[in-house]
């Protein structure tokens, strides 16, 4: 099967090329094939044993923990890049229900990163479905999003801020999709920075960017209801919403 590598910056001059079609084995790791590209451009093979990259799969920015346990089909992209100017990090995830956040491990994960021994701080937030919106009760939110819109969208606004703070080292910024219960986690930023300083106003910079850059929509179910949420928190009532006041009166 084939895969396109496209390849940018230094590690474009360091190949010779913008981009190469690969003829793979079928189902081959993201891992795999990184070590391929490693021994077909030498050059490149210090940069990605070191782990000195960056690489998006089908725009998805894939961090090291799952390269693996990532297997590719015919037809994938994969963008390897070096790390923004200024060698800070960060990593873009929309996640499904299934995939589990665990905070100390994600906090190890920063603290490991190169420049972590210059970060004096980890900002954290976590944001989950309320079960009360003005006095009525909420029963489910369901995020829609445009998959490609949002991971250009979510890494354009962390590569901005990280640019205009050289106090930022790390971002990992995570999305859930699909429909929540209240007390469900759904949104998660980690901002790790040389000190409060830094972490502080970029953490509260990037969550409210992401909730109006993002292209993520939110349909809120409630007891009077099915509202789309849009701009700052206006709501318009969704067709769902006839089904919702119906099962509310049900005995």
């Amino acid at each position: 099967m084939n895969v396109r590598v496209r390849y940018y910056a230094l590690f474009r001059e360091l190949t010779g090329t913008h981009e190469e079609i690969l003829n793979i084995e079928p189902s081959m790791t993201l891992s795999r094939l990184l070590g391929f590209i490693a021994e077909l451009h030498p050059a490149l093979s210090k940069y990605i044993n070191s782990g000195i990259y960056i690489v998006l799969l089908n725009l998805r920015s894939i961090p090291d923990s799952d390269l693996n346990n990532t297997r590719l089909n015919d037809g994938d992209i994969v963008d390897v890049m070096p790390p923004p100017s200024g060698g800070f990090h960060y990593e873009v995830r929309l996640l499904k229900d299934y995939e589990k956040v665990i905070l100390d491990d994600v906090i190890m994960e920063l603290k490991k990163v190169k420049e972590a021994v210059k970060a004096g701080a980890i900002g954290i937030y976590v944001g989950f479905v309320k079960g009360d919106v003005n006095g009525v009760n909420v029963h489910e939110l369901t995020y829609e999003v445009n998959e490609e819109h949002a991971y250009r969208a979510m890494e354009n606004i962390l590569k901005d801020v990280m640019n205009r703070n050289r106090g930022l080292i790390a971002v990992k910024l995570y999305h859930r999709i699909g429909s929540y219960k209240p007390g469900d986690d759904v949104f998660y930023v980690f901002v790790l920075g040389v000190s409060r300083y830094d972490v502080i106003p970029a953490l509260a910079e990037i969550i409210e960017r992401v909730k109006h850059e993002a292209g993520i929509w939110k349909l809120e179910k409630r007891d009077d209801g099915a509202f789309w949420v849009i701009g700052d928190g206006m709501r318009i009532e969704s067709k769902a919403g006839d089904a919702m006041k119906l099962n509310h009166h049900l005995p």
